[in-house]
């Protein structure tokens, strides 16, 4: 029986969202972090405290940017 050789399917592949927004630590929603102050698409600062955080809009969790698309959960008493 010959073996047919198949290309992996392009639906499958998330291709418009950059890796370095990375997914939620808790959830494991796709990121899409946005600039405070225009709105466009960028990863926050990493090691800002406060500028470095997030809330993800699935589960609400709070988390900080740890860069190259690393997020941590951020611990109640952190807050």
């Amino acid at each position: 029986m010959p073996v047919e050789e198949r290309e992996p399917e392009v639906a499958d592949l998330d291709t418009t969202m950059p890796p370095i927004f990375g997914r939620c630590p808790v959830c494991g929603k796709h990121l899409r972090p946005r600039d405070r102050y225009t709105g466009e698409p960028a990863a926050p600062p990493v090691g800002a405290g406060i500028l470095s955080r997030a809330k993800c809009d699935k589960c609400g969790a709070i988390i900080e940017y740890m860069g190259n698309g690393v997020w941590r959960a951020v611990d109640p008493v952190e807050l």
